[in-house]
């Protein structure tokens, strides 16, 4: 429920529990759901889930063609969710208008922000990147405070995002 003044912080479903991942399992965090839930209300997203992907589902991954990344299926090549993934964030950041900040799943092909395992097209690691959503929601959002839950472990960052989120006025708002 939300509460008056309190910050609007929009997070990966998947981070509050809500069965939503790729297996049908959830990746709750109990930095998210039990210390942060004190301070922020909740806008839950799963972009897999919001482009039509059922749960389960089969995974994707990043995949660096001759064009750029691309969000691929895991088992089938063909199933390409790029545009798809795209698309939803540039929708989800006129929603987002009025956030004071996004916390996302670590790794994932869609919402890792630096560290989704980036495959070439013999499908072998090549390195890392940002999921697809999450880098767009990055380029809609370039002001917005953004972690994910790895870092939301580490008290000194955790704490930083924590005062960000506190101070960051979405924009037309003004100071009260």
């Amino acid at each position: 429920m939300e509460q008056p003044n309190r910050p609007r912080v929009a997070v990966s479903s998947c981070l509050l529990g809500e069965p939503v991942r790729y297996d049908g399992g959830h990746k709750r965090s109990d930095c998210v759901t039990d210390l942060l839930s004190t301070c922020f209300d909740w806008f839950p997203v799963c972009p897999e889930v919001a482009i039509g992907l059922g749960v389960p589902r089969p995974p994707i991954q990043l995949v660096k063609l001759h064009d750029g990344v691309h969000a691929l299926g895991a088992d089938n090549p063909s199933l390409d969710v790029t545009a798809a993934l795209q698309a939803c964030a540039q929708q989800l950041a006129v929603q987002l208008a009025d956030a004071n900040g996004y916390i996302f799943k670590s790794r994932s092909p869609s919402c890792g922000l630096t560290d989704a395992d980036l495959f070439n097209s013999e499908g072998y690691v090549t390195g890392q990147a940002p999921g697809i959503f999450a880098a767009t929601i990055q380029a809609c959002l370039p002001d917005l405070p953004l972690i994910d839950e790895i870092l939301l472990d580490d008290p000194v960052a955790r704490e930083a995002f924590i005062q960000q989120v506190k101070v960051y006025r979405p924009a037309g708002e003004e100071l009260k």
